[in-house]
């Protein structure tokens, strides 16, 4: 019984990651779909018809329900019914433009895969950059000290030249 338990789990697991890369499809692909309202919501908004969800923005002549938008993020959801859609604020000026250039760079990442076997699973892509070789022999804790020392040397004559002129 313990090998099968095991392949049914693992299956289980493929189809989380199979459902999770379903959904990054299917947001990428309804990506054109989205609404942005900063007015009432800070997180972008797809149509969703669901007669059982009540609006969450309440607003004059609210329908409550059925709603017709959700926000792509929020957990539990968050729905907003057609008046109080179409009664919200809007900014025409809006951040399209960088909104777009973020959906594709997110689009881009749901896309990237990672290597485990080719090695790139313990790498610091920066780390090279990071550490010059002149580092090596610095101690922190002595940078620290001389910092405080000079900060308290300076303070210290600050203090002296006040009371310089305060004799005068």
């Amino acid at each position: 019984g313990g090998e099968e338990e095991e392949e049914v789990e693992e299956e289980v697991e493929e189809e989380a990651e199979e459902e999770v890369l379903a959904r990054k499809v299917l947001a990428a692909q309804q990506q054109s779909r989205e609404v942005f309202l900063p007015s009432v919501h800070p997180h972008p908004l797809e149509p969703c018809y669901r007669r059982s969800n009540y609006c969450d923005v309440r607003g004059p002549g609210c329908k409550y329900a059925p709603t017709m938008y959700t926000c792509t993020e929020c957990v539990p959801a968050w729905d907003i019914c057609q008046t109080c859609f179409d009664k919200a604020p809007r900014d025409e000026a809006g951040p399209s433009a960088v909104k777009d250039s973020l959906a594709d760079l997110l689009h881009e990442i749901s896309l990237a895969t990672h290597d485990e076997e080719g090695g790139d699973a313990g790498e610091d892509d920066m780390g090279d950059a990071i550490a010059e070789e002149d580092d090596e022999d610095v101690d922190i804790n002595q940078l620290f000290r001389q910092a405080q020392a000079q900060r308290h040397a300076d303070s210290m004559q600050r203090d002296e030249e006040e009371t310089e002129e305060e004799e005068f």
